[in-house]
């Protein structure tokens, strides 16, 4: 008998086709599955090389063994005329049939059903970055600010490179101090790459060491360190950021500057380093990044960073109840002004300018100034958040709501940016998914009083009248309300019988119940009084208190039944509302 005749008798051709269908399918199935249940990627590669090992010897096994009732036999053990190959040979044409089978089917789902990662922005994976924070090796805490510092201006440098998505602060410092798997750390930013380094400064001297890591593979794709004076440390944030766009594959928008980088006087640049420290805190810290960045620029006149980081912390007081509202615009819009007559080319200061324009109600000049930010700083999440804030409080909620999804891509983390989106969800009357966003927004940040203040007329409109109780006590407690106050007013929402009651404590005179203007106009709805509400925010409107907030607060779903009324129309023309934002 020829050999290949004896192959085809020993059935060993069939076992081989069923082997690699069966390696086929198993590879496709492991490929599916392995990113949902966080396999690394490497697998499928290993599992495949395997196979081709395995192959040789489980073609040996079929040619010495035969598959028989009564279990398997060596081949040599069965007579030549009680073979069993055609039976054996059927068992193995269905096997083989089924194996196909699935793996056919595998295929077309991996061909016609679109996985939910393949977007614009995961086509070119590798072009992705989270800078998470430096580590202060100094041995003393008081220098944390140095190393946070040195990371958000790398990290600012990377946000200017075109086509490179780089995760925003708040979502990459969230990671400080924290031991983690680079790869989940990598997933939740929906990043490839990570940047992580030390920073070690003692006197006038100072070490950096950095180094890229690809997280889908683990492999360090490049590392440095540097031992550099104070007066050279931007050379080095230059050098790294360089170095980073090279090993990506993208084009530095810093080819473009001049070789060496501006230099700035060391004691300037280290106040201007604890003024973001402190911005970064926000709330009361706020006033202490004022006071930093104004040593800044007062040792460095031409420090145009310093100038546009002062013009952003200017805009944040009356945020927090820090500052009177003209006086900070006009504070903010000249500190703008300055940085952009140094630097035209500095999008941190346009985005100050563009709030600024935005608390004026000059719609086109703050989406200019927004969108020229967004040009000059792709990666600058915080430039397309407050595009989407002016989209939203300008009565364009579709585009806001894409904005913000843009946004989150970058800062995943923002408790602002997750909150904003639940508002907008709201505002186009999308109930159920706003309150699936607040819940999750205020599982994320339990402290941050703002998911609570929209969540509660999210819980009244999706009827969970519990936890719009719990809510309210909650906003109330963070933002240093009257709680006793908001709690009885939240019960006559619930309950009619107190409606008469909640009302008389909205309209106490003092303010007792310890309520901004806008609260306030948003308990007035939820009871039923939205005459009331309208008074309180043309007041407010009137009076310049926060104006971005009176033409927020125009768009709440609160006050549908009013927008025909004389009055509230012509809140909207005071405000030079409706604005149509251009393509």
């Amino acid at each position: 008998m020829s050999f290949v005749a004896e192959l085809r008798r020993r059935n060993v051709l069939r076992a081989a086709v069923l082997y690699i269908g069966a390696v086929w399918a198993l590879a496709q199935g492991i490929a599916q599955l392995g990113p949902p249940l966080g396999a690394p990627d490497w697998i499928v590669r290993w599992f495949v090389i395997a196979a081709c090992i395995a192959f040789p010897f489980w073609l040996a096994f079929a040619w010495f063994y035969e598959w028989t009732p009564q279990g398997l036999r060596r081949e040599s053990e069965i007579a030549a005329n009680a073979s069993i190959v055609r039976s054996t040979g059927r068992k193995l044409d269905r096997a083989i049939i089924v194996v196909l089978a699935i793996a056919v089917v595998m295929l077309l789902t991996e061909i016609l059903v679109p996985r939910k990662t393949q977007t614009a922005e995961a086509a070119a994976p590798g072009q992705s970055v989270a800078v998470l924070p430096f580590v202060n090796m100094s041995g003393d805490a008081k220098n944390d600010y140095f190393s946070d510092g040195i990371t958000e201006e790398i990290l600012n440098a990377l946000a200017q490179v075109p086509n490179l998505k780089v995760a925003a602060r708040t979502s990459a410092f969230a990671f400080k101090g924290r031991e983690g798997d680079l790869r989940k750390i990598a997933d939740t930013l929906d990043v490839a790459t990570v940047l992580e380094g030390g920073v070690q400064k003692s006197g006038e001297a100072v070490r950096i060491t950095a180094q890229l890591i690809d997280t889908r593979s683990g492999f360090q794709l490049w590392s440095e360190k540097y031992d550099r004076k104070l007066d050279n440390v931007f050379a080095v944030e230059d050098e790294i950021s360089r170095a980073i766009a090279d090993k990506l594959r993208v084009q530095s928008a810093m080819d473009a500057k001049a070789d060496q980088p501006a230099q700035v006087d060391t004691l300037a640049h280290d106040f201007y380093l604890r003024g973001l420290a402190e911005y970064a805190s926000r709330g009361p810290s706020l006033r202490d990044a004022v006071g930093h960045f104004q040593k800044a620029v007062a040792i460095a006149p031409n420090y145009a960073d310093a100038w546009a980081a002062l013009a952003e912390a200017d805009v944040q007081l009356p945020n927090y109840d820090l500052g009177d509202v003209g006086t900070s615009m006009a504070s903010a819009q000249a500190a703008a002004q300055r940085a952009l007559s140094i630097d035209p080319n500095n999008a941190a200061a346009h985005v100050a300018l563009g709030v600024v324009y935005l608390n004026h109600w000059q719609w086109e000049q703050a989406d200019d100034m927004f969108r020229r930010a967004m040009h000059l700083a792709p990666g600058d999440a915080e430039a397309i958040h407050q595009r989407a804030y002016l989209l939203l409080s300008s009565g364009n909620l579709g585009a806001a709501l894409q904005e913000i999804d843009r946004a989150l891509e970058r800062d995943p983390l923002s408790p602002v940016m997750n909150t904003g989106r639940g508002e907008i969800l709201y505002f186009l009357h999308r109930n159920d998914d706003a309150w699936t966003q607040i819940q999750s927004s205020i599982a994320a940040h339990p402290d941050f009083a703002l998911g609570y203040y929209f969540g509660i007329p999210v819980a009244n409109a999706t009827g969970h009248m519990v936890e719009m109780q719990a809510y309210a006590k909650r906003e109330a407690e963070l933002s240093h309300e009257n709680v006793d106050a908001v709690e009885q007013v939240a019960r006559g929402v619930v309950d009619p019988a107190q409606r008469a009651a909640a009302l008389r404590i909205l309209g106490e005179p003092g303010n007792p119940s310890g309520l901004n203007a806008y609260a306030k106009a948003h308990w007035y709805c939820l009871l039923g009084d939205r005459m009331s509400a309208i008074e309180i925010l043309d007041q407010a409107m009137r009076n310049g208190i926060n104006p971005a907030f009176s033409a927020e607060a125009m768009w709440s779903p609160l006050l549908d039944p009013v927008r025909n009324e004389p009055r509230f129309k012509a809140m909207l023309r005071t405000m030079n509302l409706p604005y149509t934002p251009k393509n």
